[in-house]
């Protein structure tokens, strides 16, 4: 089940945050929430790789923490791999 915030963001859950992190890599991340207490964020923090540090040096973490954010990387890697299984849902 996916939550919804009040700003209608659809927040990826600890399962679907933990299995994106394993599946491309990335550390897992729970961040939890100033404005409500008891409320966390489940996401995933991608580094950038040692080439992409030394041809951009100030290339920085991306970090998904969104079902549409996680889509939209899907897509983009749909895009460069097109037989990768889909695993968003």
């Amino acid at each position: 089940m996916v939550r919804t915030d009040t700003s209608g963001i659809n927040r990826l859950t600890e399962v679907q945050a933990r299995t994106l992190a394993d599946w491309w890599g990335g550390r897992y991340n729970q961040i939890m929430s100033p404005e409500r207490s008891g409320e966390a964020w489940h996401g995933v923090i991608f580094e950038p790789t040692a080439r992409e540090t030394q041809a951009m040096p100030e290339a920085r973490p991306l970090a998904v923490f969104s079902l549409e954010e996680a889509r939209s990387l899907e897509n983009l890697l749909y895009a460069v791999n097109l037989y990768a299984p889909d695993w968003v849902g």
